[in-house]
């Protein structure tokens, strides 16, 4: 990322530079530069642009997301300024970088950089993958998160020690594929399996974790030999981990190869980060541009500069150093950022998880309380409602009964008295009939008497 360089020594210059005035030097200084970059070009000539990256990731899509310029991402994976998060320390991710072009040369040989870590201190995994395949598109699988039949090498940093295959269990892990076997014929016989043990995880809560932790595995692959480097620490103290002379594969296999990179957590969650991958298609320009890089690592020295020459190094040095602190900074940054956003994120999504079961509970209560009402309430309706049509009609029925006591009692006590006038009438009939008898016998006799006188001429 940053080009480190060390001016040469006074002694090195011609006389006439010595003596010339400061524009000399700087145009000295700057010719130097320029030599150096035409060095490293010349160097880098054998890397494989469309198989390698570095931070810092600037490249955006239409969406506006950071991208890696020739390379697909998938899954959960994350690319942010300074490093590539394939998961977050979260249970259940899945995440992929892979190559949009196969390698197109036979041999190679690659350096990556990558950092597992996270919160767990004695929990932690699944782990993160390397592959060389002639599968040209990510296919997620469950074998560290790619499919398990696949033609090439993969390499596995495995943070998880499954116990169900803990004699096969290598921290590192080649697996060879002809396209037909499954994971379990792979390691079908534990001590076949090729790898090595090394501590390649760091946890995140020490107080001695850095963004500068990492890892670097160093693949070189001829032909149909496989060789792997590693440096667990990043101090480059690389270990011999894996040789092997023949993988299997077809001569030439290699060419149509895409590279790609996974990584998994299952129920146990780690960070898996990878940095920087530099590819090469000679092992040896890959080693010259390494020592190259390490030679020009700065160190800063302010220490009495004999000749402007010297000071301006000194200070070269020191601008050089600090930069790269200033980029370890931002680095430190963005990892924390990255963490607080993320786990930010977990807490949103636990919240939405809980107000989308809380809606579930309340819509699960109302159906609830919709069917106790259906099966309750209602019934209990229906019977107060045939209770109080009982209740009515008892009622009403007394009531009737109540009004037809009453009307027999009017009526009888009105017959009673009609009868008792029909009597008491009846009572004086006879002496009327009698009387009128009499009075109409007496007006006869009366009327009988008047025509005898009458006619004894007595009138």
């Amino acid at each position: 990322k940053l080009l480190f360089f060390h001016a040469p020594k006074s002694s090195e210059l011609p006389r006439e530079m010595m003596t010339s005035s400061c524009s000399c030097h700087t145009l000295v200084y700057a010719l130097i530069f320029s030599v150096f970059q035409l060095f490293l070009q010349k160097l880098s000539g054998e890397k494989l642009p469309y198989h390698s990256f570095q931070p810092p990731f600037e490249d955006v899509d239409a969406t506006g997301d950071k991208i890696v310029p020739h390379w697909r991402t998938s899954g959960s994976t994350v690319v942010n300024k300074n490093f590539i998060r394939l998961t977050p320390d979260r249970q259940s991710k899945k995440g992929a970088l892979w190559s949009r072009r196969a390698l197109g040369v036979p041999d190679f040989s690659s350096i990556l950089k990558f950092r597992i870590s996270g919160q767990g201190k004695n929990f932690f995994g699944d782990g993160l993958a390397l592959w060389i395949t002639h599968t040209a598109f990510y296919n997620e699988g469950d074998l560290h998160g790619s499919e398990e039949k696949f033609f090439g090498v993969a390499i596995v940093f495995d943070t998880f020690k499954n116990t169900e295959n803990l004699a096969a269990h290598r921290d590192v892990t080649v697996l060879v594929n002809d396209g037909q076997k499954t994971y379990d014929m792979m390691i079908e016989d534990s001590h076949d399996v090729v790898g090595c043990n090394t501590n390649i995880r760091y946890h995140a809560e020490r107080g001695d974790f850095s963004v500068n932790d990492a890892t670097r595995a160093k693949i070189v692959i001829n032909g149909t030999s496989l060789i792997i480097q590693m440096d667990p620490r990043n101090k480059g103290d690389w270990m011999d981990c894996v040789k092997v002379d023949n993988l299997g594969l077809s001569e030439g296999w290699a060419r149509s190869a895409y590279i790609g990179l996974t990584a998994t957590t299952g129920q146990l969650a780690d960070n898996h980060d990878v940095l920087s991958l530099q590819s090469y298609s000679d092992e040896k320009v890959m080693e010259m541009e390494e020592v190259a890089l390490n030679d020009a690592t700065p160190s800063l020295v302010l220490k009495n500069p004999a000749s402007m020459e010297e000071s301006i190094s000194q200070l070269t040095t020191a601008i050089n150093d600090l930069a790269k602190k200033l980029d370890t900074m931002d680095h430190h940054v963005e990892h924390k950022l990255v963490d607080v956003y993320d786990h930010i994120k977990t807490i949103v999504g636990k919240l939405e998880h809980k107000e989308e079961n809380s809606e579930e509970r309340i819509a699960m209560l109302e159906t609830l309380v919709q069917k106790t009402v259906g099966q309750s309430v209602h019934p209990r309706l229906s019977s107060i409602e045939t209770q109080m049509h009982g209740v009515v009609d008892r009622k009403f029925t007394n009531i009737e009964q109540a009004l037809d006591r009453k009307l027999n009692n009017i009526v009888d006590e009105k017959t009673q008295v009609l009868q008792k006038s029909a009597s008491s009438m009846q009572s004086w009939h006879i002496p009327f009939l009698l009387l009128l008898l009499l009075v109409i016998g007496a007006g006869v006799a009366m009327w009988l008497f008047y025509q005898k006188i009458r006619k004894m001429h007595l009138l």
